[in-house]
């Protein structure tokens, strides 16, 4: 499933758990009412859940926005935890930094980063290497790489693995799909579909693998694919 939100959105919603109120919370990141109000739509269409119960005088957390906030605050404080030690790559805000990492990351959570981090500094150059989970770790390892982002695995002794943020695997549909509308799915119900899985190369098809080797497709999908933002667009066609 594609992350259809940005930081923008987070830090949003991070200034109306902070106010609890929409004009107020606007008005500290500079946005219209209707802007913050859009921005928070967005995010709980994303999330698929309502994050906050609304009335005349006061906005609360829902459960779910609760459990939502930890994890936004989480990710928030290492991304500018992230920005931080980058700021200090020379006193001349000068340089060349190489970030490897996986294309999801690199399609729907580097783009905003590296966004804000240019018009902080200019001056420096940012190389990004977008690959496997596995070449991801190599390039960090040999030092093609200043710093890798990727799921968890195991790694080399010398290196160590900060978390960012926890996510969980779906299976992902069109909205026309049958199975669009359900809550949950089993792998036997999923395995009867036409399905697209990732090739043996990919570091999610080798996690997948050790989780579900118990569980034998009644038949293979119809395509495989390296990478995960290549197996939505194939999905999105049909």
């Amino acid at each position: 499933m594609p992350v259809n939100f940005d930081l923008n959105d987070l830090y949003a919603f991070r200034a109306l758990v902070e106010y609890g109120n929409f004009r107020i919370a606007a008005e500290s990141i500079c946005l219209s009412q209707s802007a913050l109000s859009r921005r928070i739509e967005k995010l709980e269409t994303a999330v698929g859940a309502k994050l906050f119960d609304r009335t005349t005088r006061r906005v609360t957390l829902t459960l779910f926005g609760q459990t939502f906030a930890d994890r936004c605050g989480q990710l928030l404080e290492n991304v500018e935890s992230m920005l931080a030690d980058i700021d200090k790559v020379s006193e001349e805000r000068t340089g060349l930094i190489t970030v490897a990492t996986v294309p999801s990351a690199a399609c729907h959570f580097m783009p905003e980063v590296i966004r804000q981090f240019h018009r902080r500094y200019p001056r420096v150059r940012i190389k990004l290497i977008d690959s496997s989970a596995g070449n991801v770790i190599d390039a960090v390892a040999s030092g093609q790489a200043d710093f890798g982002i990727c799921f968890a695995r195991s790694l080399q002794p010398d290196l160590t693995f900060i978390p960012l943020v926890e996510d969980v695997y779906v299976a992902a549909c069109r909205r026309d799909h049958p199975l669009a509308g359900r809550k949950s799915l089993t792998w036997q119900a999923f395995y009867q579909q036409d399905y697209i899985s990732l090739d043996i190369t990919s570091g999610n098809r080798n996690l997948l693998d050790q989780m579900l080797g118990h569980i034998k497709p009644e038949r293979p999908g119809i395509c495989e694919t390296r990478h995960v933002t290549t197996m939505l667009g194939m999905v999105e066609a049909g």
